[in-house]
């Protein structure tokens, strides 16, 4: 055995364990450090070529590891942008280059220049638009179409509306009203109830009204007058079954004019004809069902005249639903009014649901995530907005990423290629949204490894130090 391989020995133990060390001071810094993964030195020997009357003393290598799938203690905040992953999966994050990255560090702040959502090291927070709350199409092993989360996008905004329900009861015992006085009877100056110098003097007939507020591009409200009418009643000889006519108007068109309950110009266009009121937004025929009082036929009428054709209505199948599709002033999407849940029963009438999506002009009151991963924007007006949708991402070796300043990691091809999905799905962990993953290190584990490293190191330098006595012993022979 040569005295210059004890020496070698001694010194690759030293050096081990002075890794060990580093990764022990680093732990500790880092005890308190929002998503920060604890890091070891494994060891590893070194033997070389021996027989047995030929020992050569060997050597060890360390290598660090990083206990990235280790959960660390969720600690809660007070903070609505502060989010933490229970289980498996990582934020993307972008750095200043384009740059995209994993971490767990989920504490994160409005960046004062930029709008977007950052963590403390100013990687900013990525997620999918949200397009009325629909699911984002994702690439399950990439990237793409994330952009980053910025809450400047979100302020003094308005949303147009273009989906809405109406559902009320209609009275079974309405009395029938003749269709020509009902407010789809197109009038003409000099007849049918209006003079010569265009004034209203018949009113029209109608058996209820309401009103809606909708919102056009600019966030102006739009008032819409609904007109329900009934206009056949069931008959089991005839046989007939009990039908309604809708109308909506819209209400900033109304003619001041008329000095009647109904101030509209009332058209009736033929069908592929223009409309003959600006008002005028459409209108649909309604048969209900006279064993259930549910919709069960409709006929919708469009603001040119086009008609759709009777169309079966199933409540049960989205595809088979009773909607008016209305084209809303100064709004470049139409408004899609699902009316499917109206009945007609013996009761009074009573709309009971009305809801118009959309929103005037408001500020951001408060930004929040929820745990599904939605980041929504709530508004002055207590409207909810929901712009963007936060992925997770996994790899199939976590362990084997590598950890860069700002406690975030890279994608290496030891660890696998990257895995995009949605929490609580394909594997993923959930959200815990108002807290923050604390690190993973023990101080009381720490600090025994510190001093278990510390007696090896000192063991070893006695090695060497014995190795260094024995080749000057050899070296004094010669004298």
């Amino acid at each position: 055995m040569s005295l210059y391989n004890i020496l070698r020995t001694g010194v690759s133990g030293m050096n081990a364990h002075s890794y060990r060390l580093a990764t022990v001071a680093d732990n500790i810094a880092n005890a308190n450090t929002v998503g920060y993964k604890r890091a070891d030195a494994e060891f590893s020997s070194l033997i070389l070529d021996s027989g047995p009357a030929n020992y050569q003393s060997g050597a060890v290598t360390a290598n660090i590891h990083y206990e990235v799938t280790k959960q660390g203690a969720l600690t809660y905040t007070l903070s609505s942008t502060d989010v933490a992953v229970q289980g498996a999966g990582f934020f993307v994050v972008e750095d200043s280059k384009g740059g995209h990255y994993l971490t767990r560090a989920g504490s994160f702040v409005v960046d004062g220049q930029s709008g977007d959502l950052v963590n403390s090291a100013g990687f900013a927070l990525m997620g999918f638009a949200s397009i009325d709350g629909e699911e984002p199409v994702i690439t399950l092993n990439d990237t793409a179409g994330l952009e980053k989360v910025n809450l400047d996008y979100m302020n003094m905004r308005a949303t147009p509306s273009t989906t809405g329900t109406f559902r009320a009861n209609l009275d079974a015992g309405a009395e029938v009203i003749d269709p020509q006085n009902a407010p789809n009877t197109i009038s003409t100056p000099g007849s049918n109830g209006i003079d010569s110098g265009g004034n209203a003097t018949l009113d029209v007939a109608y058996t209820v009204k309401s009103s809606i507020v909708a919102y056009d591009d600019l966030g102006r409200e739009k008032t819409l007058d609904v007109y329900w009418t009934k206009i056949q009643d069931y008959d089991p000889l005839a046989p007939t079954d009990p039908q309604w006519e809708v109308v909506i108007y819209d209400q900033s068109k109304r003619n001041t004019a008329y000095e009647t309950d109904f101030p509209y110009d009332i058209p009736n266009p033929p069908l592929g004809a223009a409309q003959a009121s600006e008002a005028w937004l459409g209108k649909a025929n309604v048969t209900f069902d006279p064993t259930n009082g549910s919709i069960m036929e409709i006929e919708t009428i469009d603001e040119n005249g086009n008609s759709s054709g009777a169309m079966a209505v199933d409540p049960n199948n989205p595809d088979e639903q009773a909607i008016l599709s209305l084209a809303l002033p100064d709004a470049e999407d139409r408004l899609e009014l699902n009316i499917t849940g109206t009945t007609q029963l013996a009761a009074d009438y009573e709309p009971l649901e009305v809801y118009i999506n959309g929103n005037a002009p408001a500020t951001v009151q408060s930004v929040g995530i929820s745990n599904d991963g939605r980041v929504y924007a709530v508004y002055e007006d207590g409207a909810e907005v929901e712009f963007y949708r936060l992925p997770l991402a996994n790899v199939p070796s976590p362990d084997q990423m590598e950890p860069l300043p700002g406690n975030v990691y890279r994608i290496t091809p030891s660890s696998g290629d990257v895995r995009i999905g949605l929490p609580n799905d394909a594997g993923n962990g959930s959200l815990v949204v108002g807290a923050v993953e604390q690190s993973n290190v023990d101080l009381a584990s720490e600090l025994t490894n510190m001093i278990i490293a510390q007696r090896a190191y000192t063991a070893n330098s006695k090695s060497f130090q014995t190795g260094n006595e024995l080749l000057e012993v050899l070296m004094n022979l010669k004298r």
